[in-house]
C-alpha cells in the first residue's frame, strides 16, 4: 500500500497484513487520542510498514480512515513470521489533533 491523502475509506487500502483489532480503553483528552496496547495474533504475509486506524462501520466503503502511522512506532517495519505482533503505543498517546 502507498499512502495517499485522497484515500478516505478502508476500501482504499490494499495489501493489508494481519487481522483488524479493536482498540480498547479509548480516550481523547486535550486533543490527544490514546488506547490500550494491542496484539495482532498469528500474523503472516508481507512486511508491515505502517498501522492504520479507522472507524469500523462493518462496510469497507464507509469505514473512514482516521490515522496512518508509519513513524514513531518501535518495531516498524516488521516482517511477520506467523507469530503475534504486539503494538505498544507511546506513553504520550497515539496521535494529537
Amino acid at each position: 500500500y502507498t499512502y495517499s491523502a485522497a484515500h478516505e475509506f478502508l476500501s482504499s487500502l490494499s495489501g493489508v497484513v494481519g487481522t483488524a483489532q479493536t482498540l480498547g480503553s479509548k480516550t481523547y483528552t486535550n486533543g490527544v487520542f490514546d488506547a490500550a496496547d494491542v496484539t495482532f495474533p498469528s500474523v503472516s504475509g508481507a512486511t508491515a510498514e505502517a498501522l492504520v486506524i479507522y472507524i469500523d462501520t462493518g462496510v469497507a466503503g464507509t469505514s473512514r480512515l482516521v490515522a496512518y502511522i508509519d513513524t514513531g512506532v518501535t518495531g516498524l517495519p516488521v516482517t511477520p513470521n506467523t507469530g503475534d505482533i504486539n503494538v505498544t503505543w507511546n506513553a504520550s498517546g497515539i496521535f494529537a489533533l
